[in-house]
Formats: structure tokens, sequence, C-alpha cells
């Protein structure tokens, strides 16, 4: 799915993020859906800076278009993406035996999704 045909913008997802994670100490409600909005808006800002920079790789793998940017933008800035989607990533995937991300991880998680979608709109 392109940018140009997604229904919810990246803000969207990211207030929906928000909204599941809750405020209660137990911990969040829906945790796995909120990281699937994260790295969806995290994907989303991603696909629309290719689109405006390199529409040849708007077709390519997530992982290529992260590879790409460490060409293209400071390298701090292509490692702060690269990393939070890994972890969005992996923890996206069910394992049997693993627990469910934290608050605190969903929380830092959404504030460098924010910050990643706002560098790559400047």
């Amino acid at each position: 799915m392109t940018a140009a045909t997604d229904v919810l913008t990246s803000a969207d997802r990211m207030t929906a993020a928000a909204s599941l994670l809750g405020t209660e100490a137990s911990g969040a409600p829906h945790p796995r859906a909120a990281v699937f909005l994260l790295r969806r808006a995290l994907e989303a800002g991603l696909d629309a800076y290719i689109s405006a920079h390199r529409p040849a790789l708007g077709r390519c793998r997530t992982e290529t278009k992260v590879v790409w940017l460490a060409h293209q933008l400071d390298v701090r800035l292509a490692g702060r993406l690269a990393a939070v989607w890994r972890n969005l990533s992996g923890a996206c995937h069910y394992q049997q035996f693993a627990l469910p991300p934290t608050v605190g991880e969903l929380l830092g998680w959404r504030d460098e999704v924010a910050f990643v979608l706002r560098a790559l709109r400047a």
C-alpha cells in the first residue's frame, strides 16, 4: 500500500497507538496493536519520504529503504530509524515465551517514531 492510498495518515496511527497505550500502571491494554500501529506509522512516513526523494525505491522492502536512508540522511537519524523499526518489527511477531512490550518500551518507541517522522518531514 502506498502513502497515497492509505486511509489513515501517520498522525492518525500515532494517535490511535497513544489511545491504546492507556495510563494504567498494570500495562497497556493492547500492546501488540499499539506496536503494529507505531510500526505502520513509521513505515508510512518512510514511504512518503521515499516517494518524494527516490520513487523508484517505492516497491522495495522496508529493509532496503532503511539501508538507502543511511546514505541519504544524517547517520544518527538513520540509525535511530533503523533501531526503532527493528524493535517494533521484533515486537510485532508473536513468540510463545516472550513477554509483550512494557508500557515504558511502548512509550519510548512512540517518542522515537514521532521524532523520526518529524525529522523526515523537515
